[in-house]
Parts: structure tokens; sequence; C-alpha cells
């Protein structure tokens, strides 16, 4: 996936760096014991249309290659981002990985047993 923000092209890459961040800032504790919940949770807040979301997975997925700075991505979800065009691609890029496909298979089995 690829992002022009402030004229500069960024790829956001959804690998191992990417499910790291977002398990160290999305966990549950539980005996002591952190368990890292970011892709349920960021699929959670994209389902529910939460444009904060946004700001962690471009964060993320930029941790492979050229980073961006935050002030940077806000500005650009303010003022340039579609926002809810962005949030499909997401989902579709999270489909498409090979190291979160799996999980989102599971997710979406979980959603349709409710």
């Amino acid at each position: 996936m690829n992002l022009t923000i402030n004229n500069k092209d960024y790829d956001l890459y959804f690998g191992l760096d990417f499910i790291n961040y977002l398990d160290k800032k999305y966990y549950v504790e539980q005996n002591g014991f952190k368990l890292g919940q970011g892709l349920t949770y960021v699929v959670a807040q994209i389902e529910l249309g939460n444009p904060l979301i946004l700001v962690d997975l471009i964060m993320a997925g930029t941790l492979t290659g050229t980073k961006v700075k935050e002030e940077e991505v806000k500005k650009y979800l303010e003022t340039e981002a579609d926002i809810e065009a962005l949030m499909t691609d997401f989902l579709s890029q999270l489909e498409k990985s090979p190291i979160t496909r799996f999980n989102m298979k599971k997710l979406g089995q979980l959603s349709k047993k409710t």
C-alpha cells in the first residue's frame, strides 16, 4: 500500500514490525503476561469508523521503510485523506498480507458467529 503524505510517497508494509508495534500498544494483561491484541483492536476500530486508528496504522506500516512523522500523518488525515476509502483499503491490505491474512480470516469467522 502506498500513501502520499506531504508530497512524499510512503510504502506501507504489513509485516512483523507492523504487528509488533500494534501488539505493544494494544494488549491485555492476564496473570502478569501481556497478550498482544493489536490486529484485533485495530480491525474493531476500523469497523467502528474511528479515524484515530488510522494514525497508528500508518505509523506501524511505515516502520519497515521510510518513516513518517506523526504530525504529518495527522495533518494528512485532517486535510487530504478520504477516511472511509482509507479504512476500506487498510482492511483489504490486511486480508492480503501474508503476515496478517490468517488472523483476518479468524477475525472474520468470529464476527460471523455473533
